[in-house]
């Protein structure tokens, strides 16, 4: 374990996972600029920033994570914040599937946070907060994407029913549904075929999507999404399945014209 300021008591304690991403990093600095100090779980990054701690851990090696947890508690006992930034997708049709990249999804979309929140959980203080940066995946099926849907979906039910269960220790549960965020997962993903609706609406700049993370963590709200409509509509799309069936066509004209504008800027700013 890096750095040897973890028993300084003098700020907040937040662990973070998937720090290294664009949504993760831009969080971090967020964080610090708060006054938190950050304990960062990463297979491979370093720092010496005053701060930060990295603590080794492969995300998709449920024995990695357990280790972690236990170097983690074992000079920091007491945290404050632990949110879920890491996030992978590999888009593939059913019938198609590879079977690591499928262990892969499920592992680190839903296994991981589940097993990081077993293992950190005693060592919460009462007042914490448990936050999951989920997907709009996690309330509207993506076809094509459906391994990354399903652990989605998982996370939601595992993070609603925790919300329940540490109600009486005072620790609050949220969970995040952002729209589209321009970072390199989102690149990779359209490199493999996602999903076109990614663009029904501009991508968000990942400090916009850091800033509301931050936001869950000092409030005590259990689902937040972009906007009231992706809401309702979603929810709307989940309850009355011809609703969903009857926006799809809509939905994709909107996302191929929106992807049509987000490559053009981008070719524009590499000019």
């Amino acid at each position: 374990m890096e750095n040897s300021d973890l028993n300084d008591r003098s700020s907040r304690v937040a662990v973070v996972t998937g720090a290294t991403g664009g949504i993760g990093r831009a969080l971090v600095q967020r964080m610090l600029g708060c006054g938190y100090r950050v304990i960062i779980l990463s297979r491979h990054a370093t720092t010496d920033m005053p701060g930060i701690t990295v603590v080794p851990c492969d995300l998709t090696d449920m024995n990695s994570i357990c280790t972690a947890a236990t170097a983690i508690t074992s000079h920091e006992p007491a945290i404050d914040i632990l949110v879920h930034c890491a996030g992978v997708i590999a888009p593939q049709p059913v019938g198609e599937l590879d079977s690591a990249m499928t262990a892969e999804q499920i592992a680190v979309d839903l296994l991981a946070p589940i097993e990081l929140t077993n293992a950190l959980l005693p060592g919460m203080r009462g007042g914490g907060h448990i936050v999951f940066v989920n997907s709009m995946a996690a309330v509207f099926p993506l076809a094509g994407s459906s391994v990354y849907t399903a652990a989605k979906f998982g996370l939601r039910g595992f993070a609603r029913a925790l919300e329940q269960e540490l109600r009486p220790r005072r620790i609050a549960v949220s969970s995040l549904y952002p729209a589209s965020v321009n970072t390199p997962m989102l690149s990779r993903e359209m490199q493999a075929g996602g999903s076109i609706y990614n663009f029904i609406d501009p991508p968000q700049e990942p400090d916009v999507t850091a800033a509301r993370i931050l936001e869950c963590c000092e409030r005590g709200s259990r689902e937040r999404f972009s906007s009231v409509f992706d809401k309702l509509f979603t929810h709307a799309c989940l309850t009355f399945m011809p609703l969903l069936n009857a926006s799809l066509p809509i939905m994709k004209i909107l996302g191929r014209r929106g992807y049509r504008a987000h490559m053009r800027r981008l070719s524009a700013q590499r000019r």
